[in-house]
């Protein structure tokens, strides 16, 4: 069985070709030659900012800046690594000093993967800062249909049921905080999104929606971030959910 990344992957992968790279240092991304000479050896990585109560961050890789004045809620663009062991790092923006996250990564060849930093921060805060790991592991959908997952990276928040279409579709079930559902794979088009209370048959009582827009053929990741209860928490970040454009893999049979 061979796996191929979907357009939305090539994409990324032809920018990288024309740019040079997609990383914000050379250090960091392939050439275009080594990657032609080796196109099997990359991996590809995105960050995502969900702490509510943590500054902008820099995020280094193997002591090579990556990604500057990272503010909460901010997702990157995917950056082409070796595959591999990498060590990751997380600062206080410029503060190369003030290190809050330091640790290292296994990236297998040829997969996605979106790391966020998660948790607080705050002396009294009560879930602890830590990166969570998310393969993006979609299979590319059908014409016509999308596929989506959720993430709960809300600190405060209760395990959540989400749904679309007043309840009649479910979209993910009991997603706790630092988890995220499998992609479920639905029509494209507009949805109200609702984040539900957690209940057995996902009808408990909505508390939040979000509109959404899922084109055919493409993978989503909805992330349930900030605070369910902002005049409670450290930091007055209100609850919010963002919806970002996945990798996702085309399999073809031999």
């Amino acid at each position: 069985m061979q796996l191929e990344l979907s357009r939305t992957l090539t994409a990324v992968l032809l920018a990288a070709l024309v740019a040079g790279a997609v990383a914000t240092t050379g250090a960091l991304a392939a050439s275009a030659a080594e990657t032609a000479e080796n196109p099997q050896n990359v991996a590809y990585l995105n960050v995502a900012h969900a702490s509510p109560d943590a500054p902008a961050v820099d995020v280094y890789v193997d002591n090579e800046t990556a990604l500057e004045d990272f503010a909460f809620g901010d997702v990157s663009d995917y950056l082409e690594l070796d595959a591999g062991a990498h060590t990751v790092a997380i600062t206080v923006a410029d503060d190369r000093s003030a290190v809050v996250f330091e640790g290292n990564l296994t990236l297998e060849r040829g997969t996605a993967t979106t790391v966020a930093a998660a948790g607080e921060v705050s002396e009294n805060g009560t879930t602890a800062f830590a990166p969570r790991v998310f393969p993006n592991d979609a299979l590319t959908p059908d014409n016509d249909y999308a596929a989506v997952r959720v993430a709960h990276l809300s600190p405060d928040a209760p395990t959540v049921d989400v749904t679309a279409e007043d309840g009649d579709v479910v979209l993910a079930e009991n997603v706790s905080f630092g988890n995220a559902s499998a992609y479920v794979t639905v029509p494209a088009g507009d949805y109200e999104v609702e984040i539900r209370a957690d209940t057995p048959n996902a009808d408990g009582p909505v508390v939040a929606t979000v509109d959404v827009s899922l084109d055919d053929e493409e993978a989503y990741t909805a992330w349930a971030v900030g605070y369910a209860s902002p005049d409670d928490a450290p930091a007055d970040t209100p609850f919010e959910v963002i919806l970002t454009e996945d990798a996702s893999v085309t399999v073809e049979l031999p």
